[in-house]
């Protein structure tokens, strides 16, 4: 009972040591929990402090940057601007050197430009005149060559038909029928001599075998002879061997017959040929007959057709002569054709005037080129010059001659014809732009 009592004790003291310890241990962690949750409630306070002032101390630094950033900004820009309006007033100036220069210089240039442009003008103009006559020429020329060309075309079709080679075609044809002819005779005799060995050899019919014996009676009637023969000229024969000759002399003279025989046939067909022939060659020549005739009238018939159509044709231009007119437009610098009786115009010529030309009225046009300077041109002679014509009345009036380009303006004579009115103060021709009335009225 001691024993057990005391054990129980010891154990009771274990238990309550052990359950001390376990105390403490508790506490110990609490505590231990405790101050590092305290001590990391106040390290995240510590953090966030130190945050806070490094986010500070970012925005003042970025204000810093940005407040440097914009200074810097604004000395770029206007360095920038300073440099761009210095850059427009050496431009500016340098303008302003260039214009001089050019006005300088501008006269000399444009001297130089009108010599070169004034030869320019006139070989275009040199070069469409002889255009001009030479498309007179060529045509006078095409139009003389045709009749060469046809009168030529007429001898060498007569000297054709006088040299041509005689036709020998129906010659040829005979001789190709005969040499058929020929080739069909020789081939038959050649049946003809092999059908008769056939019979002799191997006849397969009542008719080749009647055929046999009428060549073996014809052998047998030709071996004496064949033995005579012999006998005349000391040769020593068997009957054997005279048979075998008498038998190819059969089937020689049967083809020999066959050969007669056809070459009669031949000649029948020969003779109907040429009949035949001959009925062709008269119809031929009859149907030859009426289809010259038939072309003689329809040759007569175009010729008629032709003469009517040259004159209807040369009457129609005569027309187109009397009711179109040819003038030149002085703004397109081309050619156009007015009808005198309705009053339309068009830029192609009339059809019916064919490959012939409405000759232009004799007139002198006022142009003017590139630079606006006055020249002359006459659409019928297509001559160009500058001065005025002497055949003209000229404008008495005087005008700005600003196409010169030069300062002070030129003053000089109206270029235009003064065909417009007649002064009867001073008895001078003006335009319509330099008259009296028209620079009262204006």
């Amino acid at each position: 009972t001691h024993s057990r009592m005391y054990v129980a004790k010891r154990k009771l003291n274990e238990l309550s040591s052990h359950y001390n310890w376990a105390i403490v241990e508790m506490q110990r962690n609490i505590r231990g929990a405790l101050g590092r949750r305290l001590a990391l409630r106040k390290l995240l306070t510590l953090v966030e402090q130190a945050h806070l002032n490094n986010v500070k101390e970012r925005e003042r630094l970025e204000m810093e940057r940005g407040v440097w950033c914009l200074t810097k900004l604004q000395s770029f820009w206007r360095r920038k601007k300073a440099t761009a309006i210095s850059f427009e007033l050496r431009q500016k100036m340098q303008r302003e050197i260039h214009v001089r220069r050019a006005m300088e210089t501008e006269r000399n240039l444009f001297l130089r430009e009108r010599q070169i442009y004034e030869r320019q003008l006139e070989e275009f103009y040199k070069s469409m005149k002889e255009e001009h006559d030479t498309s007179k020429q060529n045509q006078s020329k095409i139009t003389q060559d045709q009749i060469k060309v046809r009168t030529l075309r007429r001898h060498l079709k007569n000297e054709e038909l006088l040299n041509a080679k005689p036709d020998n075609s129906e010659c040829l044809a005979t001789e190709k029928w005969k040499s058929d002819w020929e080739a069909k005779i020789e081939s038959d005799v050649k049946g003809m001599k092999s059908h008769s060995i056939h019979c002799l050899e191997q006849p397969e019919n009542s008719v080749e075998k009647q055929t046999r014996a009428n060549i073996r009676k014809r052998v047998k009637g030709r071996v004496p002879q064949v033995l005579a023969r012999a006998k005349e000229r000391g040769i020593p024969m068997e009957t054997k061997e005279a048979k075998h000759i008498a038998r190819e002399e059969i089937i020689h003279i049967i083809g020999e017959e066959e050969r007669a025989r056809l070459r009669s046939e031949m000649d029948k067909a020969f003779l109907e040929r040429e009949r035949l022939k001959g009925d062709a060659r008269l119809q031929s020549e009859a149907k030859e007959k009426d289809a010259h005739s038939r072309a003689t009238i329809y040759a007569v018939s175009l010729v008629a057709m032709a003469c009517r159509k040259w004159r209807a044709r040369k009457e129609l231009r005569r027309l187109c002569l009397e009711t179109y007119e040819k003038k030149f437009d002085e703004w397109n610098h081309a050619f156009f054709y007015r009808n005198i009786i309705t009053g339309d115009i068009s830029w192609t010529k009339p059809k019916a005037m064919g490959l012939f030309e409405i000759p232009a009225k004799d007139e002198w046009k006022l142009l003017r080129d590139a630079h606006n300077f006055p020249y002359y041109f006459n659409p019928c002679s297509m001559e160009m010059r500058w001065i005025p014509p002497a055949s003209r009345d000229m404008c008495c009036g005087t005008v700005h001659h600003t196409w010169w380009r030069e300062y002070p303006v030129r003053i000089g004579q109206c270029p235009n014809f003064g065909d417009s009115e007649l002064n009867e103060y001073d008895g001078k021709w003006y335009c319509e732009e330099c008259s009296p009335s028209y620079s009262r009225n204006t």
